[in-house]
């Protein structure tokens, strides 16, 4: 029997508190230590990148790029594991979703969530997720509007998709899935969007347009956002910024700083002090 979808009147009470934002990248063939974590709040994933599991409840749940994973209050994580061949990049938020701990609701909400969902047709949800680790980086994680914002935004976006309220998903094209594994695969080294075309076996005119239809935008731009999501991660990390410009394939020190500035909204030294800061508390 399908279960009803909350009421209009518990939607409309979601004010959301974000209790902590964070990036996990594991290496090859990572697994955590056996543990007994049991949730306090709504502790959702996105899966940038990679394929891994979670064990929930003692049983595991693999997950891929494109995954969202959410373990309610009272959920409990024994581990996590990543794969041998093709290790995950994980962003997570922990979320109260009615700004406090609310027992009869959360509840009612979780029921209704399940533990993983495919949102790979949704491209909103990585820059959301983006920007929400951004803004806490940068607020020294701490309570901010700009972070309440992204994190209303967010549960927006996947309330959206738990009730149907969107498209139908649509299968990304076999190509433009290889033409993005090389990008994030080389990311260090110089890559031109012919070199991307000829590798996926198309025209460049014919990459853009399935670039633009599944990612939403050119290659070139996808280049580009990568490059500065792996720095990102790279300078919260401690990184240098010339280590950083290097590893993601900027040959100047100079022009990375500046473009990631543009993007950003900060310099890059900027950003990893706000990251410092918000790993000493």
């Amino acid at each position: 029997m399908e279960r009803e979808w909350p009421d209009a009147d518990l939607l409309s009470a979601i004010n959301p508190a974000v209790v902590q934002v964070g990036l996990h990248r594991a290496v090859r063939g990572w697994q955590s230590p056996p543990r007994h974590a049991v949730q306090t709040d709504f502790d959702i994933w996105y899966v940038a990148d990679g394929r891994g599991a979670v064990s929930v409840e003692s049983a595991w749940h693999e997950f891929e790029a494109g995954d969202v994973i959410t373990m309610p209050p009272g959920a409990i994580c024994t581990g996590e594991r990543g794969s041998q061949r093709d290790p995950f990049v994980v962003y997570f938020a922990h979320v109260l979703p009615f700004g406090r701990p609310d027992a009869e609701r959360d509840a009612v909400l979780a029921r209704h969530w399940p533990l993983r969902m495919s949102v790979r047709h949704r491209t909103g949800v990585l820059p959301v997720f983006e920007a929400l680790f951004e803004s806490w980086v940068l607020s020294g994680g701490r309570q901010s509007l700009q972070t309440r914002g992204l994190a209303l935004q967010l549960l927006g976006i996947l309330l959206g998709e738990l009730s149907g309220e969107t498209h139908p998903p649509v299968r990304m094209h076999r190509r433009v899935l290889a033409a993005r594994q090389l990008i994030e695969e080389n990311l260090a080294h110089p890559l031109s969007v012919r070199e991307i075309a000829e590798h996926a076996g198309l025209s460049v005119s014919h990459l853009s347009a399935l670039f633009n239809e599944h990612l939403g935008m050119p290659p070139n731009e996808y280049l580009l956002q990568a490059r500065l999501r792996e720095a990102r991660v790279l300078l919260a990390r401690g990184l240098s910024v010339k280590q950083t410009a290097h590893a993601t394939g900027f040959s100047s020190q100079h022009y990375f700083s500046r473009l990631f500035r543009q993007r950003v909204g900060v310099p890059p030294t900027a950003f990893a002090r706000g990251f410092t800061r918000d790993v000493a508390g």
